[in-house]
């Protein structure tokens, strides 16, 4: 497999090794350890790319099976590694981006008892990433899928003596879970109807099928469904705010580089299926411009520096699917590139301002931090310059080409919603920077404990910021390394990276610029007080993420839980009728007991009196 292997397994034996003997480990080594073998990946993972790319652009997969799985029931299915460009790309992106965060958490956690565990845990989720990205059919990557899920489920929740954030790690599966089935559904009904979960077998018969047909709309809707939990969008968003609750790190690797963009790559995964589902296409679209403006707007009155940063990856997340809804598929996979680069400097960033301040994250008590952290400043002002979409920084580029495409595509509403989105994200980003960076302080005793992070965390903070500044400049490569793959399907002809119309570009980069003036007067010049407006009607809803954990409760879960008590008390009557029938049994035994009195004459006379009785029965019939 020629180096597949070695790529999925080294992090699964730091987890494994981390796990057993920690306590035989000197207090940084656990760090070190993992964060070697990560890098190790990465290195492993370049090689595996360099080779993929001296074959024939229209023959780019490296594959095969490591073990025959299950045999002997039907079809037989593979444990099987899959290698082409846009599995390369999620590759490089996880062992890359990885191997920064895990080098940046060995500075961030080195005071918390818990460390060897986090790191573990951290492995973990590495590994489980790349068994769904590198699975060569349906069944592995549903496995990959849900160890994801499980990962972050001990990463969300990793300080579990805090009641809320074990509560968001419930909330983060259960939501998961819920899209899960979907993938399980859409699964289960390609198997009985192909008899294969296989990438190359199901492409085959894709790309000679009609489009149009209603089993295509609904598998590809099912899978859609996992990808909407998995990915944050509306509605099965909700989960992925709550998951500040774990450590900075997680909320980089979680939130940047990895587990919401899984929706991202299923989608474009399987574009074969989705190019014959149109109504799942557009509905794919629909919501996720829908879930950039909603997050966007959500993220205005944030006062936690990490839940803006949340609310805005759902956004930009938003932007993402709507490339792969538009069928600008190599657009789609651009912006999660850049996202990677600019949302890990971001988080990053403000573990370190979190981790300068004493955990402190409330903007209230934020602000002059530039003085005493020029450099994470610095690092951080370049990812909000890409995600605000300003050239040259990368978010320009790869968010151009989405809204390129859905105009191109004549998704002209879409289009409007992402550009409109654009100038609210430049906004909220800029609100953010400056409440954090410039002005006065607010709390004199946080600032004057603030100081630069260590090197370990500084150096992939500023290695992010560069990416971020530069990362724009990959497109051309992306491009010729994608679109080959995404062109082999006649239904993919927007696939490749186009440009728009002039005054797009100049509407999309004139709101950000526009914006950006605007937060400099409001927070910069005036002073704004972090929470003002909030008193608004406006404000007011979108403080509250528009009451959508209200809704949630009152649609969903009280109706659930009412259903359960109902069950509940039928199944404490059938356990009443049960545990009555028992003690009327155990009454009439112990009626009977004294009969059993162990002597053996006894016996013997019960038995003769029973035989005589049988004999005297059948005499009288004769």
């Amino acid at each position: 497999m020629q180096g597949l292997v070695e790529i999925l397994v080294l992090p699964l034996i730091g987890t494994a090794t981390v796990t057993a003997f920690k306590g035989l480990m000197p207090k940084r080594l656990p760090g070190i350890w993992a964060s070697f073998l990560v890098v190790v990946s990465f290195g492993l993972s370049v090689a595996a790319d360099v080779r993929l790319s001296h074959l024939a652009s229209s023959h780019r997969v490296i594959s095969g099976a490591v073990w025959n799985w299950v045999t002997g029931f039907g079809p037989a299915i593979h444990f099987q590694l899959y290698l082409d460009p846009l599995s390369a790309v999620w590759l490089l992106i996880i062992t890359g981006v990885g191997a920064l965060i895990h080098i940046y958490s060995i500075g961030y956690m080195h005071d918390d008892p818990g460390e060897p565990r986090f790191f573990a845990y951290l492995n973990f989720f590495i590994f489980s990433m790349l068994l769904l990205v590198l699975a060569g059919n349906l069944i592995v990557l549903l496995i990959g899928w849900a160890l994801v899920g499980l990962a972050s489920y001990f990463l969300i929740g990793f300080w579990y003596q805090r009641p809320s954030a074990v509560a968001a790690a419930k909330k983060a599966f259960v939501m998961n879970t819920l899209g899960d089935v979907g993938i399980l559904l859409a699964l289960a009904l390609l198997y009985i109807h192909y008899h294969t979960v296989g990438y190359q077998n199901l492409f085959t018969i894709f790309n000679h099928t009609a489009p149009g047909s209603a089993f295509f709309e609904w598998t590809a809707f099912l899978l859609y469904l996992g990808a909407m939990a998995k990915s944050a969008q509306f509605p099965l968003h909700m989960w992925l705010a709550d998951a500040m609750e774990g450590p900075t790190p997680v909320s980089a690797l979680i939130h940047a580089a990895t587990m919401v963009t899984a929706g991202v790559y299923l989608m474009a995964r399987l574009y074969p299926l989705l190019r014959l589902a149109p109504v799942t296409h557009e509905i794919v679209a629909a919501i996720a411009a829908f879930t950039c403006i909603f997050a966007a707007s959500i993220a205005f009155y944030q006062q936690d520096i990490k839940k803006v940063l949340a609310y805005s990856t759902i956004s930009q997340l938003g932007y993402m699917l709507l490339g792969v809804g538009v069928g600008a598929y190599t657009a789609g996979v651009f912006h999660f590139m850049t996202h990677a680069f600019f949302k890990a400097t971001l988080f990053l960033a403000a573990g370190s301002v979190i981790h300068a301040l004493n955990a402190e994250q409330d903007l209230s008590k934020m602000g002059g931090l530039w003085r005493k952290m020029p450099w994470t400043m610095a690092a951080f002002l370049a990812a909000t310059l890409a995600i605000s979409g300003i050239p040259p920084f990368s978010g320009y580029f790869s968010k151009e080409a989405v809204l390129a495409q859905s105009y191109n595509t004549g998704h002209y509403i879409l289009w409007g919603v992402g550009v409109f989105t654009a100038g609210m994200t430049s906004f909220y980003m800029f609100r953010l920077f400056f409440l954090t960076f410039f002005g006065k302080p607010r709390d004199e005793e946080l600032y004057e404990h603030a100081h630069e992070a260590p090197l370990a965390m500084t150096i992939p903070v500023v290695a992010l910021g560069l990416l971020s500044t530069i990362g724009g400049f990959f497109g051309g490569w992306l491009n010729r390394w994608l679109s080959p793959t995404f062109r082999q399907f006649a239904g993919a002809p927007h696939a490749a990276l186009s440009a728009g119309p002039l005054f797009g570009t100049v509407m999309t980069v004139g709101l950000a610029v526009v914006a950006f003036v605007v937060a400099y007067w409001l927070y910069v010049v005036r002073q704004t007080a972090p929470r003002a407006g909030i008193a608004s009607v406006p404000g007011l809803l979108m403080w509250k993420k528009w009451y959508m954990d209200e809704i949630w409760t009152l649609v969903v879960v009280d109706p659930l839980k009412w259903l359960g008590t109902r069950v509940l008390d039928l199944e404490r009557g059938i356990l009443a009728g049960v545990s009555g029938l028992a003690a009327g049994v155990q009454a009439w035994a112990s009626d009977l007991a004294p009969i059993e009195t162990g002597y053996v004459r006894r016996y013997a006379l019960s038995i003769m009196v029973g035989v005589a009785a049988l004999a005297a029965y059948y005499l009288i019939r004769i």
